[in-house]
């Protein structure tokens, strides 16, 4: 069996690209979260502020007032079945929600705000460090085209993780993520997939966010998004990444068995 684990999506936003709305009121967020574990996630990761293309930012007492309903819940409905992962850039969500049972906190900016690395500092959350070069993503701004995707990528992962452990927080702690999607062409996306193994020399997990993507429909005339997203997860898998991010985990469950 696999040894990949799956991170569930479950955004408590009204314009998330793919399953906005859907949880969006506190009870339809945490039906959503049941729904996840009892499918078979190892990890939830709710999120409050979408970042998706053209999504405006979010004040972050507005992300926590969305999401402080939720938290109330989660310590004591998930304890022990699932780790609890917040996906915010917000230092101040991120001490709000510390007491609330909360092992991961995804910082889609890559932890660029030093009052975000303040804010886990007296916890033992891991920390998700993506690469991205806006957020929300902009489409417009992307990484330099016919660059080597790879090496950028792994160049500012080597240069978060040092700074990181300057600021006291230990490699055992990171996880990275390339943010697939943010920042790169379809191109460089698929490049950053087909290079993962590349990210091994960091020595940290590899957690990769590719599920329903705009880049999958560039795969040879792909139209399903979904069946794209299971057959990228199908190769990840064959690499050993440590973790997906995923919206449909019912469907990525058979995967883990092969």
């Amino acid at each position: 069996m696999s040894e990949t684990q799956l991170v569930a999506i479950v955004n408590i936003t009204p314009d998330s690209f793919s399953d906005g709305g859907q949880a969006f009121s506190p009870l339809a967020a945490l039906k959503a979260i049941e729904g996840h574990i009892e499918a078979g996630a190892h990890v939830v990761d709710v999120g409050a502020e979408s970042t998706r293309p053209g999504a405006e930012s979010l004040a972050w007492e507005e992300e926590w007032n969305r999401l402080e309903p939720v938290a109330m819940h989660l310590a004591g409905a998930v304890q022990g079945r699932a780790i609890i992962s917040v996906d915010t850039r917000h230092a101040n969500t991120v001490r709000s929600i510390l007491p609330y049972g909360i092992s991961w906190v995804n910082d889609v900016s890559g932890f660029s705000d030093p009052d975000m690395v303040d804010a886990v500092a007296g916890s033992d959350c891991r920390l998700v460090v993506m690469h991205s070069l806006t957020v929300p993503a902009n489409q417009a701004v992307v990484m330099e085209e016919g660059c080597d995707v790879v090496a950028e990528v792994m160049d500012f992962a080597q240069r978060r993780i040092a700074a990181l452990w300057a600021m006291g927080v230990g490699r055992e702690r990171i996880i990275f993520d390339p943010g697939v999607g943010f920042g790169k062409t379809a191109e460089q996306s698929v490049a950053l997939i087909k290079g993962i193994s590349a990210f091994r020399a960091l020595g940290v997990p590899l957690l990769v966010g590719h599920s329903r993507k705009s880049f999958l429909t560039a795969w040879g005339g792909v139209r399903d998004r979904d069946l794209a997203t299971l057959e990228v997860s199908r190769y990840l898998i064959s690499q050993a990444v440590e973790y997906l991010r995923v919206h449909d985990v019912a469907e990525h469950v058979p995967l883990l068995k092969v």
